[in-house]
């Protein structure tokens, strides 16, 4: 077998970013690689710390018992071949870097250790990961938890995969993991078990839910239990069918005491509506969903209309992660009115998409006041306060909010804490005079909050941009930011007419940035208003 050289070996470190040590016991002496001086922060050997010796100085006082118990127990006679410890490493730039330290000896033949060596990975990044992963799985299950309802998962053969304390305690057992691998044939009568079953294998069929459905639950011993139910298919990542999943709610006491069939249907519609915004929030955390095209003004129906304007959008979205916090959204009202939203959500990944899921769940509940900017963004901000005080979450999300009538040729916005829109006229771009409209709270912080709202004339604009704050907060290699006000002097003095305005504002961030890159999530949507 061809054995690698020591340059064939090199190379293969320097790939994998391992840094190495040896440590001679006889000679009392230890050598550390270049990368692993990196790692540690210093220059040369000089001045480095002996990772074995200094443990009080150099590591985290949470690491340090563990760490020098393996190595006591290493180092003894009787010790193991090889020796491993993940531990906080004390930076000198005052910042803990977790180490992933491995060794194996050489001993003499009483078994003393005569030589040591090994490796050291720097997996600060991966713990920071999986420490992030561990909050983002306990804030989904701390509000799948809130929620009183059943909420559960079936894989394809419509067995339980994972469910709520409330599920669990439905079937009559203790704890939520005591469900998983059952079906309802380990709890109910073959009857409503067998229904279950055929309508779940319908779903998985056609990819459509089942959406409040009254159901009558039978359990053995011919016991009647009634509940509202909706189910839906559990899609993977590539559309894939997974399973099911769904939310139950017990209305047994309401059937009971009902008396009228028709009452006892709103009372249950009503209360099940409630459930599936909340399940939304649970199940919609890893999914944004934008249109992908929002409708000229106006619109192209029957119905003619005395419009002097006309209002075509555009939109780009580009999301720092898979999970993005900002997003749109276009609210059609009339034929020659439209309602445009712009968020911005506070951080990144699953703690902002569930913000992202409260507020499109909000979105539906304030269509009456959609032709009103103040009292959309009022409702808005009610509902997301009122949903974040019941899971126990501190989150807010910036937000602006525009009404464009091309019939009275005029645009009315409110703000909750959102940057201002670039105005264009005359090909000429300015930002919108922040005297004339007042900024109001961003959503969920403050739920009385009161917005006001100003209006322009069509007849004064060419174009309206809206964005979020990702588009200006890039910074190049000296770690300035590129600002609102540089952006729109770059849009006036090196303006590309081959392309759009949102297309030169994405060129003009990225040729600040330092390796072309945002910094944040960044969503654009521009109104071109023609006579």
């Amino acid at each position: 077998m061809h054995k690698p050289d020591k340059n064939s070996l090199e190379l293969a470190l320097r790939a994998s970013n391992e840094g190495i040590w040896k440590w001679d016991l006889l000679e009392d002496k230890i050598y550390y690689s270049q990368i692993l001086l990196d790692f540690m922060g210093v220059e040369s050997h000089d001045s480095a710390p002996h990772l074995f010796k200094e443990l009080e100085t150099i590591y985290s006082t949470e690491d340090q018992a563990n760490l020098k118990e393996k190595l006591d127990s290493f180092l003894l006679a009787s010790g193991e071949e090889t020796f491993g410890a993940d531990c906080r490493y004390k930076h000198p730039n005052d910042t803990l870097r977790w180490f992933r330290i491995r060794g194996a000896c050489n001993r003499d033949e009483s078994g003393i250790p005569t030589l040591v060596a090994g490796s050291v990975i720097d997996i600060t990044k991966r713990k920071k990961a999986e420490l992030l992963l561990a909050e983002e799985k306990h804030l989904l299950n701390l509000l799948t938890e809130s929620i009183p309802v059943n909420i559960y998962f079936k894989d394809k053969d419509s067995k339980f995969v994972m469910a709520n304390t409330a599920t669990a305690e439905k079937m009559g057992l203790k704890r939520a993991k005591d469900i998983i691998g059952k079906s309802d044939h380990s709890f109910f009568d073959a009857r409503h078990a067998d229904k279950s079953r055929k309508d779940e294998v319908m779903i998985m069929h056609t990819k459509e839910k089942l959406e409040g459905t009254l159901e009558k639950e039978l359990w053995d011993g011919d016991i009647e239990t009634w509940c509202i139910t909706s189910k839906h298919p559990w899609l993977d990542h590539n559309g894939k069918i997974k399973g099911t999943f769904g939310v139950t709610n017990d209305v047994s006491e309401i059937v009971k005491t009902q008396t009228r069939l028709v009452e006892v249907a709103e009372t249950y519609k009503s209360r099940n509506d409630l459930y599936k915004e909340e399940l939304k929030l649970a199940s919609e955390v890893q999914q944004a969903i934008l249109a992908k095209r929002i409708p000229s003004l106006p619109t192209e129906l029957k119905n003619k209309i005395n419009s002097k304007f006309t209002a075509n959008f555009a939109v780009t979205h580009i999301p720092m992660h898979g999970l993005a916090g900002d997003f749109y959204e276009a609210i059609p009202i009339s034929e020659s009115k439209a309602g445009i939203l712009l968020c911005d959500v506070m951080g990144h990944g699953v703690r902002a998409s569930l913000i992202v899921a409260m507020i499109r769940g909000l979105i539906s509940k304030e269509q009456a006041s959609a032709s009103s900017p103040e009292e959309f963004l009022s409702g808005l901000n009610r509902g997301l306060c009122h949903i974040l005080i019941k899971a126990g979450i501190t989150m807010f999300s910036t937000a602006i909010y525009c009404v464009i009538d091309v019939e009275t040729g005029t645009v009315t916005m409110a703000s909750a804490g959102h940057p201002l829109p670039i105005l264009k006229k005359e090909n000429e771009y300015k930002l919108l005079d922040s005297t004339s409209i007042e900024t109001g709270t961003a959503l969920g912080l403050v739920s009385d909050s009161q917005y006001t709202s100003m209006q322009l004339p069509l007849e004064n604009l060419d174009e309206l941009i809206f964005y979020t704050d990702g588009i200006y907060e890039v910074v190049n290699a000296q770690n300035e930011e590129l600002g609102v006000e540089q952006l729109i002097e770059t849009m006036n003095t090196s303006f590309d007419h081959n392309n759009s305005s949102i297309e030169n504002l994405s060129r003009i961030a990225k040729e600040h940035s330092h390796d072309q890159q945002y910094n944040d999530d960044v969503c654009l949507l521009s109104v071109s208003i023609k006579k």
